[in-house]
């Protein structure tokens, strides 16, 4: 039997190994949760009771939970405590307006009812960025309206995966959400079994690809897919040149730059380029990482991702230029990168991946407009539309832009990173399949029909 071993980024200790789920193993989940689906399916006041239990069952281990996601996740303090505060509240949200939007009580009368019906077996794949809130913020909903769940986390942090899965038993959920471990074998084998009705997956693009291929033959399974973003800010000529600044900062090299909706590419007006720019070096101060988790950053997840991350750098054309920030900068004997600032010097860098692919880590690309109405025609073409933010002083000129910007989200002067779970989100273009999570989740799961 195989492992996944877990090592600390912080340290490269091991931190703890755990079996990897066998072919069979994926088959007899999969099983199981299809056997308990009916029942499950036709008692809302138990998905109530065990769903509030389990909420309350995360609050108390929210120590334990803030332990590994720093040791094993990576994080630092401040986003490890930020990601264990999520998960009860993800349950209360799921439950109340979440389930508001999928009603699955038919009233008295004549008149045409829609009602949302459970499909059945979910597999649900996580993300290794927040390992258990993207992955909590599938399962939670697919439960809530009825489905079983078979559920894999990130396989870089399965010991967090593990005590997700102890949670969920003490709870009582453990006969209708299965957690089982391994990598993108395991994730095969089980979208590969016929009971499965729904697969939702976050991850890359490239994840995106192999589970449509894999289900291009079975239409009838519901494929929901995060799949990240390039995502721009958008500075216009009468922003508030320091609120922008700490903003853009922020959402782009907060949590090492290892979020789906972390700002890439900042689009400035040439006569505000230099006042923006300095704000920005300014601004980058804060987020540089000491090396620890009390530091203002966390560190990448391993050292392949570093590696990755540090070998695109130095392979950038000469007309994409680094105005501030040292790749190869090490700390202690961590993952962490120092916040990158670079500038496109040429036009021709807009067709270089650095430019056009999301890359997880803390780089920020700066480039200038003449024409805000060419430039928001350039966002609109960006194939990986997740999230953009305008900063400007108007909020008239930013709900006249927004809807010039097909992104899943668009926000005013606020950092494209931080979606919220009590609104839909989701990605457009190649950054997801237009089925979007977060308070919208329950539809991913259901199907719709009408009663009458």
């Amino acid at each position: 039997m195989s492992h996944l071993v877990s090592r600390s980024p912080w340290t490269g200790a091991v931190l703890g190994e755990v079996a990897v789920a066998s072919i069979s193993a994926c088959a007899t989940s999969v099983a199981l949760m299809a056997e308990a689906f009916a029942a499950w399916s036709r008692d809302a006041a138990q998905r109530q009771r065990l769903l509030v239990d389990f909420a309350d069952r995360l609050s108390a281990a929210r120590s334990d939970l803030v332990h590994l996601l720093i040791d094993e996740g990576g994080k630092n303090r401040t986003d490890a405590e930020a990601e264990a505060d999520l998960l009860p509240k993800k349950i209360a949200i799921s439950l109340d307006a979440g389930l508001a939007r999928t009603p699955q009580r038919l009233t008295a009368g004549s008149e045409p009812q829609v009602f949302w019906r459970p499909r059945g077996v979910a597999v649900v794949l996580g993300p290794f960025n927040f390992p258990l809130h993207l992955l909590h913020g599938l399962v939670v909903p697919a439960l809530a309206v009825g489905c079983t769940v078979v559920a894999k986390p990130s396989e870089r942090c399965p010991l967090l995966g593990a005590l997700y899965a102890r949670l969920l038993a003490e709870a009582g959920l453990g006969e209708v959400c299965r957690v089982v471990q391994g990598g993108a074998e395991v994730a095969q084998a089980l979208i590969a079994q016929p009971e499965v009705a729904t697969v939702a997956a976050v991850g890359g693009r490239s994840t995106g690809l192999a589970l449509g291929a894999a289900l291009a033959d079975r239409p009838e399974v519901v494929l929901a897919l995060e799949l990240g973003g390039v995502n721009p800010a958008l500075v216009l000529d009468d922003a508030e040149v320091a609120a922008a600044a700490s903003a853009i900062a922020e959402g782009a090299w907060r949590m090492a730059g290892q979020r789906c909706t972390a700002t890439r590419q900042v689009h400035i007006p040439r006569a505000l380029r230099g006042p923006v720019v300095d704000a920005l070096l300014r601004e980058r101060q804060r987020w540089l990482p000491d090396g620890t988790p009390e530091g203002a950053n966390g560190s990448l997840i391993n050292a392949d991702a570093r590696e990755r991350f540090v070998n695109a750098h130095l392979r950038a054309p000469d007309h994409l230029a680094t105005l501030a920030g040292d790749a190869n900068r090490r700390f202690t004997t961590s993952q962490c990168v120092e916040p990158l600032l670079m500038d496109v010097r040429d036009i021709a860098a807009r067709g270089d991946v650095l430019y056009r692919e999301e890359h997880f880590g803390p780089r920020l690309i700066v480039d200038v407009y003449d024409d805000l109405a060419e430039c928001v025609a350039r966002l609109a073409a960006n194939p990986y539309r997740l999230a953009a933010s305008v900063f400007t002083a108007s909020r008239e000129r930013f709900l006249a832009l927004a809807p010039r910007l097909p992104y899943g989200q668009v926000n005013h002067n606020r950092p494209t990173a931080g979606a919220r779970s009590d609104q839909p989100f989701g990605g457009l273009g190649r950054a997801g399949n237009a089925r979007p999570a977060a308070l919208a989740a329950g539809a991913i799961f259901a199907d719709e029909s009408v009663v009458w």
